[in-house]
């Protein structure tokens, strides 16, 4: 499977390694990835412990930055900016859906999905206005006023797409978004992620199932900080 060469990646990794310093030793949790990233992707990314997983979701989501090589993020080399400038990118540019929810247990469901909205300085009104339609469209419409602690494990997690959604970003980065809910609720949540894929969206799952790997048209599977198969065959 292969891509136009005249489609332009919203990500792009070209050399990258993130090495680790322990006492006398250095490890390498990524070696020599090159790596693009499609509008509309949609991705698995999968390995075994101590793979790249986690190092690779971190690079990715501008919550660390390369030891060597480049990451370009909607065209702009992000690789070396300073902390403030990366978490400006990470809040214009990606949405982040986490295994435990990291919602905030004393706001509503409303409350939370503004919560990346008022960081970017949207009116309250127009906040409010996003927030509502967003809590509709994952399910939640009748339970804007709810707190986390009044919802099943499967409904936080929609109130999470909702708050990832919320500033449209570029990437939405789910990191084994599933792993915490039971076998239906989680079957809920990857047809979200299916029907925001059909839309458009670009999504990348960090995950240790092959099940979820399955539902997605590309996977990426790391080995000793590699990628040791990619299901793109990239043109030169």
């Amino acid at each position: 499977m292969s891509r136009r060469p005249d489609t332009e990646p919203v990500i792009e990794l070209r050399g990258v390694e993130k090495h680790y310093t322990m006492g006398e030793f250095t490890v390498k949790a990524l070696q020599k990835v090159n790596l693009k990233i499609y509008p509309g992707d949609y991705i698995s990314i999968l390995g075994p412990s101590g793979g790249g997983k986690s190092t690779m979701l971190n690079i990715l989501g501008c919550l660390d930055q390369p030891t060597i090589g480049e990451y370009f993020l909607s065209g702009t080399d992000v690789s070396h900016l300073s902390d403030d400038d990366l978490s400006k990118v990470r809040g214009k540019e990606l949405g982040f859906i986490f295994q435990s929810y990291n919602l905030i247990q004393q706001l509503t469901v409303v409350e939370n999905i503004e919560v990346p909205l008022y960081y970017q300085g949207v009116s309250e009104k127009e906040s409010r206005e996003i927030a509502i339609e967003l809590a509709t469209k994952v399910g939640l419409g009748k339970r804007l006023d709810h707190r986390p602690t009044e919802l099943s494990g499967g409904q936080q997690q929609r109130v999470a797409i909702a708050r990832a959604l919320s500033c449209d970003p570029a990437v939405i980065l789910a990191d084994e978004a599933t792993g915490n809910l039971d076998s239906k609720s989680g079957g809920d949540i990857l047809q979200i992620f299916d029907e925001l894929n059909a839309e458009g969206k670009t999504l990348i799952m960090i995950t240790h199932d092959e099940a979820m790997a399955d539902r997605t048209p590309r996977v990426i599977r790391l080995k000793d900080g590699e990628v040791a198969f990619d299901t793109y065959d990239e043109p030169n």
